[in-house]
């Protein structure tokens, strides 16, 4: 091994290492921190391939019933090997958390990889690891959802579809390409705007052939039709992420994009993003790549993810996540303009040397430091009723008994009590408590659960007031409370019903 690939060989490994401590806090904690009910929403299919040994193509839900559904999810790949995985070790959900975290480090070695391959070797390594201490990258580099995964085939098809236009047009680099941007697409659907900076690639390549060159074409044709084909078949199971076009246009919220688009400069991207210091590095790094060189792959990289997170509308502005695209490709400019920074400082007169190393070692340490400040309560656990949950169902019946949870997260308690059944907010049932509720016990829900406030807070919750006035819960430890339901034709009482506060629209 020459000199040269020998430090090339370490810098890699020094961003992997550095992506790996990033990402290590809270790698064995619950699912109960921020974000928490897409993550147990996904440890919750996750544990059902597991225990029912299901093939990676059939999905299923638990929390809708004493059956298995299909879960209409995007394509299962990650949470299929969680499932494989979670029984080696006693690590159970903790799996999800590792297989990010993973993840996360190959996406920071592949941005290495092609920061090199643009911006040099030092500018490169600047910006890999840069990336690796940005706020939103820290936390949802090791959650367990397909985040991770499906940046790391974004990055990569990058990668491949760079090396796929050299000359020669390897056939590997093609297949890999699409192959990567099939599953990044598959794993989070809003990344199909990953076609704008990899049109960028060929026309920066090939020119106007681009437009007419078969090996894109069908790279395009092949990555689009598996991932509509996964969605065709998807959408016919139980919601969990949306697969059809209104559930979509629901979520958009088009009358706020105004706020949207200022929210997303002033506040998404100096706090989640870049960071405050972290922007005096996009500023010199910016200034060289899209100002003076206009390169139309990353002007279409950083473009095209701030046009799709403009198109997401209210949905990427309450999912911080949504900005990770724009997280990689803006911590390459930075790492540009760090070396830029850096030279600038090697070059300083000797007496104000040491005064510019400083400065810049200052900048480059505030980074990860308004990450730990700001992101900092994302890792708080919540929701401490569902502590003694499993200990709860086993003490009340046996495993196939069904429940009724009172939860706004659908999945959230009868995955921790490991339970069948189904979920509602009762809060949001102001008229018909009563008939929903007879509608679950018909169904089979023999008992229900709930934390111990609000509808059935002691004393004065009138859930709270209809069921112990029956009798002594089958649980009650303070937080949580089980009670079995009651009867045909024994309802909620309708006076109670008035005391149920109503909710705008309700």
């Amino acid at each position: 091994m020459t000199s040269e690939l020998g430090r090339r060989a370490r810098l890699a490994a020094a961003v992997c290492v550095l992506s790996l401590a990033a990402h290590a806090k809270g790698l064995t904690a619950p699912l109960l921190d921020y974000h928490f009910h897409r993550q147990v929403n996904t440890a919750a299919i996750a544990r059902n391939y597991w225990r029912e040994d299901r093939p990676l193509l059939r999905p299923r839900i638990d929390w809708a019933g004493p059956g298995d559904q299909l879960a209409a999810t995007e394509l299962p790949v990650e949470m299929w090997l969680h499932g494989k995985l979670w029984p080696l070790f006693g690590l159970g959900e903790t799996w999800g958390r590792i297989l990010s975290v993973l993840a996360s480090a190959l996406t920071a070695l592949m941005l290495f990889l092609l920061f090199e391959r643009e911006l040099g070797t030092e500018a490169g390594f600047c910006g890999a690891a840069l990336f690796t201490v940005m706020p939103v990258e820290i936390y949802f580099g090791r959650t367990v959802q397909p985040e991770a995964a499906a940046l790391l085939f974004f990055v990569a098809a990058l990668y491949f579809w760079d090396r796929a236009l050299e000359p020669g047009r390897s056939r590997g680099a093609w297949l890999a390409a699409t192959l990567s941007a099939f599953l990044s697409i598959g794993l989070k659907l809003p990344y199909a705007h990953i076609f704008i900076p990899l049109l960028a690639l060929s026309w920066r390549r090939l020119g106007r052939a681009a437009l007419t060159d078969a090996r894109t074409w069908a790279a395009g044709l092949a990555a689009t039709g598996g991932v509509l084909a996964w969605y065709v078949y998807a959408s016919r199971g139980v919601y969990v992420v949306p697969t059809h076009a209104k559930e979509f246009t629901i979520l958009l919220g088009y009358d706020h994009l105004p706020h949207i688009f200022t929210f997303l400069i002033v506040s998404r991207f100096p706090e989640l993003i870049a960071t405050y210091a972290g922007l005096a590095f996009f500023f010199f790094g910016a200034r060289v790549v899209l100002v003076r060189r206009r390169d139309a792959f990353w002007l279409a990289w950083l473009g095209g993810t701030f046009v799709h997170l403009l198109a997401l509308g209210m949905y990427g502005q309450v999912h911080e996540y949504t900005c990770l695209p724009l997280a990689a490709g803006a911590a390459g400019l930075m790492g540009l303009g760090l070396k830029i920074l850096v030279d600038k400082a090697r070059a300083a007169a000797p007496e104000r040397r040491a005064w510019a190393a400083a400065g810049v070692a200052l900048l480059v340490a505030a980074v990860p430091v308004h990450a730990a400040f700001r992101i900092g309560h994302w890792y708080r656990q919540g929701f401490e009723y569902v502590g003694r949950a499993g200990e709860a169902a086993a003490a009340v019946r046996r495993p196939g008994d069904l429940f009724l949870t009172n939860c706004m997260a659908p999945s959230l308690l009868l995955y921790y009590m490991d339970r069948r059944g189904w979920s509602e907010e009762f809060s949001t049932y102001p008229d018909d408590l009563h008939a929903m509720m007879e509608r679950y016990r018909k169904l089979g829900a023999r008992y229900l659960a709930s934390e111990k406030k609000g509808l059935f807070g002691e004393p004065d919750g009138p859930l709270w007031k209809e069921f112990r006035g029956r009798g002594a819960p089958l649980w009650d430890d303070g937080s949580l409370v089980i009670f079995p339901l009651p009867p045909e034709n024994d309802g909620v009482r309708p006076s109670l019903i008035s005391l149920i506060p109503r909710r705008p629209g309700k």
